[in-house]
């Protein structure tokens, strides 16, 4: 494993000194029983009353990975964390809306810990609005007038907005820290160009339309303007959850999917490495070309580096920091347990969506550590097994593809509705238990079907109130569900060609109300390995939440993380939980100064054992010393970029995350 990088003496210096103050004596109390192998307690508010919905979390920090374990308090204030990861001793935190977290060093298993807050540790109204997620602060943004985004060449401001959470929250959370510290429309157009991808969106966009609409949305936040609305804490169904979670990667990860079981069949896992057992959930770096291995049961964790690297460079076609590599997209497992990857491993495919960097297809062994690269004809983006072992891929414009590794053949299929841009690009793909194909072309709000007993394909227009759909799946019964930039689950019925939507619990936007939720992917678990048979875990993308959908009582249950921008995708069921990897702009300095690698997941839902996996690290979360700050944390520092300030965005960061 790679180690993390050293802070400098000064900001080292501010650190400390802004979390000593935080460290807590613990106080034993009779009336509260803690488990051998874990720890227990009651937290109370400033004058004893006991307070609920708070997030206290044990971290480990002698193991390699520094698992940690997160409960939610009950209504009386209690929680209880079993089974805690590795040897003692353990850091515990405690973490609230409206409150300076509360941190207890040098805790044993076996330990009742009462943490009570004090009146100087509840915090005022603009330093608690800082703690909200990313979609709070989003929600002050003005759609612009219907008017000027016709003007602009846009359909609605239902497209224009639609585009909008698209693109600007392609790769991460809008509202942040970072990306809402007020800036003037220069300084916007700056941020912009730091990237080629966010340039480019820019303009897709109408470059002065959307400027003006961030600059506006600057001015709203230094005239004072806070979220109208506050998050909830979590109560009820929506407490009732663990999260497990490991460190993966480096300062700079980009833990962008992971791999955990067979989807046909989760109780197939994926292999552990060669000479090693337990079982293992992968991370791939799509920023540095490796893959991590973690071991969700001793916290070990292992990285390897894709051994195929093309001469033509093109960078992720993002941020600069990021050396020439394999760009690992989509893991999947196959039943064999190998993993399944999609990465830029040659020159000799020919330029598809993109003009250099087309993804192909590379087959990694653990057991062995062996690497099988194929190279396809077309571009790779998603990836999809179907029962018969066939690979269906997203990637290209206007064009399906399929790659059989029993025949070593591939085929493609145009799409009889041709949008010849960046509408027609094929995102989303999923295989229904009947064989047929579904993808999502989310530029060009629309969905398709394969049907291999006719080898025919249909499209459908995704109609308001839904829209952009992503990462779809299907249910166990064919069914099509979707997870829409527009803040909705949608669903599509294959007999009835019915489109039916619901809004995503949230804050609305005022001008005009609208949802601010934005869904990148969600998942369904046909089989219940997680709970439910068929629940829809939708990705919460910018609201620091696993939020799970019952389609038969029609029912949300929002499960919130205490990680702020907590942005993940691919969502996975394995060993009764929810998997996912996610990741944020936010450094997390550890009590010794380091910045900690990315973690993983887990929680558990009492209702239902809804768990989830996730990678990237959280903002201050290395090994247990995160802290809410007072107010937002001051940006870190990215490497000057010649005529652009620096200060702008934060470092990203990647953890491995399991809900139960």
């Amino acid at each position: 494993m790679r180690t993390c990088a050293k802070l400098s003496v000064p900001v080292l210096a501010i650190v400390l000194a802004a979390l000593l103050y935080q460290w807590a004596r613990p106080l034993l109390a009779a009336d509260v029983d803690a488990p051998a192998r874990g720890i227990a307690g009651i937290v109370k508010a400033e004058g004893g009353r006991p307070l609920a919905g708070v997030w206290v979390t044990a971290v480990n920090s002698t193991t390699a990975s520094h698992p940690r374990k997160t409960a939610v308090t009950d209504e009386n204030g209690r929680y209880v964390i079993r089974d805690l990861p590795g040897p003692n001793p353990y850091q515990v935190r405690a973490r609230v809306y409206g409150y300076a977290d509360r941190w207890i060093k040098n805790v044993s298993a076996g330990t009742v810990v009462n943490i009570e807050y004090l009146a100087q540790d509840r915090l005022g109204t603009k330093e608690t609005a800082a703690q909200y997620p990313a979609q709070y602060w989003l929600s002050l943004v003005d759609v612009p007038s219907e008017s000027k985004v016709k003007a602009a060449g846009f359909q609605d401001r239902r497209h224009w907005m639609g585009q909008f959470n698209m693109v600007c929250q392609l790769c991460h959370q809008l509202g942040t820290a970072a990306t809402r510290r007020p800036k003037t429309r220069d300084e916007w157009d700056a941020v912009l160009k730091l990237a080629g991808n966010m340039d480019g969106f820019a303009n897709l966009l109408n470059r002065d339309l959307l400027l003006d609409t961030l600059a506006a949305w600057s001015e709203k936040i230094k005239g004072g303007a806070t979220p109208p609305e506050a998050p909830p804490r979590p109560a009820g169904k929506a407490a009732e959850y663990v999260l497990s979670e490991w460190e993966v990667g480096t300062p700079f990860s980009y833990q962008h999917d992971l791999a955990a079981a067979y989807v046909w069949d989760p109780a197939i896992g994926a292999a552990p490495p060669r000479g090693a057992t337990g079982k293992w959930v992968y991370t791939g770096d799509i920023g540095w070309g490796t893959i991590y291995g973690v071991n969700i049961e001793s916290g070990q964790v292992k990285v390897w580096e894709i051994p195929f690297v093309p001469a033509q460079r093109w960078a992720f076609q993002s941020w600069s920091v990021y050396p020439w590599k394999s760009n690992p997209h989509t893991l999947e497992v196959d039943k064999d347990g190998r993993l399944v990857i999609l990465a830029d491993i040659s020159d000799e495919d020919g330029a598809g969506a993109f003009p250099v960097g087309n993804r192909d297809i590379v087959i990694f062994d653990p057991r062995t550590e062996g690497w099988i690269p194929i190279v396809t004809k077309c571009d790779t983006h998603t990836l999809r097994i179907d029962q018969q072992g066939r690979y269906w891929l997203s990637g290209n414009i206007d064009l399906l593809c399929m790659y059989d590794p029993k025949t070593k053949t591939e085929r493609q299929w145009d799409l009889p509705v041709a949008f010849k841009s960046i509408g027609g690009f094929l995102y989303g793909i999923d295989v229904a238990p009947d064989g047929t194909v579904w993808f999502s072309q989310p530029f060009g709000n629309s969905i398709g079907r394969y049907d291999p007993a006719t080898d025919t394909i249909k499209q459908w227009e995704v109609p308001a109130p839904g829209y952009g759909p992503r990462r779809l799946r299907t249910d166990s019964k064919g069914n099509v569900w979707l997870p829409l930039v527009s803040g909705h689950v949608g669903v599509f019925e294959p007999k009835t060609e019915r489109f039916r939507f619901w809004a995503t619990p949230g804050p609305k936007r005022q001008s005009p109300p609208g949802s601010t939720a934005y869904h990148y992917n969600l998942f369904v678990d046909r089989t219940g390995n997680a709970g439910k048979r068929d629940t829809v875990y939708i990705s919460g993308t910018d609201s620091d939440s696993i939020v799970a959908f019952d389609p038969e009582r029609e029912a949300f249950v929002t499960y919130r993380v205490p990680t702020s921008g907590f942005f993940i995708r691919e969502l996975e069921a394995f060993d009764g939980a929810i998997w996912t990897v996610y990741s944020n702009e936010s450094r997390s300095p550890d009590s010794s100064g380091s910045r900690c690698p990315g973690k993983v997941r887990r929680s558990v839902s009492a209702a239902g054992r809804c768990s989830l996996q996730f990678g990237n690290r959280e903002p201050g979360a290395c090994a247990g010393t995160r802290r809410h700050h007072a107010s937002p944390p001051a940006p870190s520092r990215a490497t000057p970029v010649s005529g652009h300030p620096t200060a702008l965005l934060d470092i990203t960061v990647s953890n491995l995350l399991k809900l139960e």
